[in-house]
């Protein structure tokens, strides 16, 4: 039996974020609301599934990460996650904050660092 994305849930959503992403699959947009943002880097931003969507991919392309969750932090609707992705030249670390409701993910920013 398949879940469907909107029956993926809280700290299970977000880590389900990244198993798309190791998997370079580009519905790990569909995860998000119509209206999401993600913030990133000095002033990336992502706004709306479609650049969500592209935004995905041209990460994947670039550098193909295969980011491994260390842990989920809950405070819904607000949830933490503590990422490592291994890269070629050692390990880049993020911190994730996602904010959650009931359609699914409305903001993510990502704070990261080599």
């Amino acid at each position: 039996m398949t879940v469907s994305d909107q029956e993926i849930r809280g700290a299970d959503r977000v880590r389900e974020v990244f198993a798309r992403v190791r998997n370079a699959d580009p519905a790990v947009a569909d995860l998000y609301t119509e209206d999401a943002i993600i913030l990133y880097g000095q002033n990336g931003r992502a706004v709306g599934r479609e650049e969500i969507r592209a935004f995905y991919v041209r990460t994947f392309e670039a550098i193909s990460p295969q980011p491994q969750v260390e842990a989920v932090l809950e405070e819904p609707p607000r949830f933490v996650a503590i990422v490592d992705v291994p890269t070629g030249d050692g390990h880049h670390r993020a911190l994730d904050l996602f904010e959650l409701d009931g359609d699914g993910i409305r903001r993510l920013e990502i704070f990261s660092r080599r």
